[in-house]
């Protein structure tokens, strides 16, 4: 009998083991951890006017003026910008006039201060209309703040770092929450968006890991790449049907999360965007939706079924990889394509029904399903890859369609209640060890196909249907 040694598919791309995922993540956290003020600089300065100039195209007139414990330049506008701070007072308040000149901006890293910041509370005038990137980064002990009303934009990193920060108003004038506005502010426990807000940009609220609780506004369309990443106290979002768009990895970590219903306007689901969600329990797809990406419910240990649309075209890689409590998947016919692990892991899956136009079951689509007892091949099926039923241990009866051409290499290993497999004489290509450790399996087939040579060769037991 066939004896290779059937390979751990969790080396295969797209079956890595949970604790090489876990290292990979934290090893990324930190690193962002590390870099992230140093990039938000960066980009800031990007954004910032030109030398000389405010965003209003106003000429500097003087910088690096000194005024109680406030730095500020002016501008031939009338306004000033501060551009730092080097008190230690707990409760700031900022003046809306300094020497005749009106202040309208927090400049770039103002309160970031090197030393322990003691700032609980700032104070704003009405004057303030902007905030430049990580006006208030790094402020350690600041808890709360009101921002004025007309600011339209809470830019790069503005909030970066406030890891004690509790209280945040923000006016109804603010129409972006830009990149990183608020990452690693974990304290903050929710906080309430403004209605004129139309997009939440990327790693927004990037490991707010106390935020328990949000709610989107009406006339959002875009919520940026990992905006919610790391919140892993966030039980519940509401999102409206304006969102068009959720990037990659939006609500990667979000451990707490139970329920999501994805808006109607959502066409694609990207990269990893619900990725060990681990209590993730139940999803409500939009009606529209027409790809699933790569790692998409990765480790939803958690969910238990899934209703997928009739629009939906193609399923990415490792999409429900260890959803180790879906009991069922019922495929649309829709479905054209799928990526490699699909299903991998899925312990608790028993029953799948796959669509009708695929033509390829890639590698690894059902490796070590060990409860799966049923599943129907389509007939234009073509192709199925390496180690795509590796270790499904319940399986009794497999039947390949007429049509198939390709048996990839260990594609049926470790199935060790196979008894009985059925292949037609199109397979013409053949992996090495595909019924490697399935002592008990006979080869139905035809005298003079491919796979009975094959069955010789390799000492597998056969039932000529000639």
């Amino acid at each position: 009998m066939e004896k290779k040694q059937t390979n751990n598919t969790s080396a295969k791309k797209g079956r890595t083991p949970k604790n090489i995922w876990m290292i990979v993540i934290i090893a990324a956290v930190v690193l962002l951890a590390a870099a992230s003020a140093v990039l938000i600089y960066l980009f800031a300065r990007d954004k910032e006017a030109p030398d000389g100039q405010n965003l209003n195209g106003a000429s500097l007139v003087m910088e690096n003026q000194k005024w109680k414990d406030f730095i500020y330049s002016v501008y031939d506008d009338g306004t000033a910008t501060l551009t730092g701070y080097t008190g230690k007072d707990i409760l700031v308040e900022i003046p809306a006039e300094i020497k005749g000149y009106t202040v309208n901006t927090i400049g770039l890293g103002c309160f970031n201060q090197e030393e322990e910041s003691l700032m609980e509370e700032i104070v704003l005038p009405d004057t303030i209309k902007r905030f430049e990137a990580h006006s208030f980064g790094n402020a350690k002990n600041l808890k709360r703040i009101t921002i004025p009303e007309g600011t339209k934009e809470i830019e790069l990193g503005t909030f970066v770092y406030c890891s004690k920060l509790e209280e945040v108003n923000i006016p109804d004038t603010v129409t972006v929450i830009g990149e990183g506005a608020f990452s690693y502010c974990r304290a903050l426990k929710e906080i309430e968006l403004p209605p004129a807000l139309e997009t939440v940009g990327d790693s927004a609220f990037f490991m707010c890991t106390a935020l328990e609780q949000i709610e989107i506004p009406d006339g959002v369309k875009s919520i940026e790449e990992s905006a919610f990443e790391g919140c892993a106290a966030l039980e519940q979002i509401d999102m409206p049907d304006t969102v068009e768009h959720i990037g990659a990895n939006t609500f990667n970590l979000c451990e707490s999360l139970t329920e999501i219903r994805i808006p109607e306007g959502v066409t694609a689901i990207e990269e990893a965007t619900f990725n060990n969600c681990l209590n993730l329990k139940k999803v409500t797809f939009p009606t529209h939706l027409e790809s699933i990406g790569t790692a998409a419910f990765y480790y939803c240990e958690s969910l238990n079924a899934i209703t997928l649309p009739d629009t939906l075209k193609s399923i990415g890689e490792s999409a429900f990889c260890h959803c180790i409590s879906l009991t069922e998947i019922e495929m649309p016919e829709s479905v054209e394509t799928l990526g490699i692990s699909v299903f991998a892991d899925c312990t608790a899956l028993k029953k799948a029904k796959l669509s009708k136009a695929l033509t390829s079951i890639p590698n690894s689509t059902f490796a070590k399903c060990t409860n799966l007892r049923e599943i129907e091949l389509p007939r234009g099926l073509r192709e199925i890859g390496v180690y795509a039923f590796v270790g499904c241990t319940r399986i009794t009866e497999l039947t390949i369609p007429e049509g198939v051409t390709l048996l990839d290499a260990y594609a049926f290993s470790g199935m060790e209640k196979l008894t009985s497999i059925t292949v037609p004489d199109t397979v013409d290509t053949i992996g090495e060890g595909i019924l490697a450790y399935t002592d008990q399996a006979t080869v139905r087939c035809n005298k003079n196909s491919k796979i009975a040579e094959y069955c010789s060769v390799n000492e597998i037991a056969v039932s000529i249907i000639d």
